[in-house]
């Protein structure tokens, strides 16, 4: 019994120095910045315009606000739907002041969340891109998300790019993208389109009384279209007196070609 009396008398005086020390730590003050939860939100909504973090301004205890101290900071947004103005609020130790929340006040709005699909377009500078996927999710806030026309991206010359959600008012950073990033495939040089003259040049003996079609619409890079100012053509059969129809040979630059095969009919004469 002697002993089991020395060891509580010992814990007692230990316990009492503990509490006497504790009550005479320094008093601080100090500014920490705490994520910012959400909570009361149940199934597919979301919480537009909350910040990420807060900033409290504590008074306590050095042992208690020093370091990282066990304070969080949250938002009740149970029942919300549309518009809302909520105070944030903070839980702290017990003998931890809370002097400033900044913001101490929220306003947002709670939306739908909302799934579809967007075509992707990749600007790229002097090539035209082959991709993959062309299309890819948008997740986000109904309202961002029914705006939401296109994923796009920039070309920088990688393997793959990065894609952003973008409206008819400018890019939408509430919209997840999923995948975030396309793989290009391929670059290869843009192709244009112009309808250019149809040319007739019969052997000598021969001229032409008339012919269709006049033109013929062609695709190639545009330096080359630039320069053409029309394709000479040819009855795939040959030149000869009469009335010829069929398919044309065309002479062609490189790089360009038709969008199809080219059929015509000539009728010429002897001179």
């Amino acid at each position: 019994m002697r002993e089991w009396g020395g060891f509580l008398l010992a814990l007692l005086a230990a316990l009492g120095l503990w509490y006497s020390l504790r009550e005479r730590a320094p008093v601080v003050e100090r500014v920490v910045s705490v994520p910012l939860r959400v909570v009361g939100l149940e199934g597919e909504w979301l919480a537009e315009g909350v910040p990420k973090e807060v900033l409290l301004r504590l008074r306590g205890p050095a042992h208690l606000v020093e370091g990282t101290p066990p304070v969080s900071a949250y938002l009740d947004l149970s029942g919300v739907e549309g518009p809302f103005a909520r105070e944030v609020r903070v839980a702290v130790p017990q003998g931890v002041e809370v002097r400033e929340v900044r913001p101490a006040r929220v306003e947002g709005r709670v939306e739908a969340i909302l799934t579809r699909t967007l075509p992707v377009e990749v600007l790229s500078q002097g090539a035209w891109v082959r991709l993959e996927p062309a299309l890819v999710q948008a997740r986000g806030p109904r309202s961002q998300v029914e705006e939401a026309v296109a994923a796009v991206g920039l070309d920088l010359g990688g393997e793959s790019v990065a894609l952003s959600a973008l409206g008819p008012r400018g890019p939408l950073p509430g919209v997840e993208l999923f995948p975030k990033a396309v793989r290009i495939l391929a670059r290869e040089t843009p192709l244009f389109r112009k309808e250019v003259p149809l040319v007739l040049k019969p052997p000598a003996g021969l001229r032409v009384l008339e012919y269709t079609p006049r033109s013929v619409e062609v695709v190639g890079p545009r330096e080359a279209l630039e320069a053409l100012e029309g394709v000479e053509a040819s009855p795939q059969g040959g030149f000869r007196p009469g009335e010829v129809a069929g398919p044309f040979r065309l002479a062609l630059p490189p790089g360009v070609r038709t969008l199809g095969p080219v059929s015509g009919r000539v009728r010429l004469a002897l001179e």
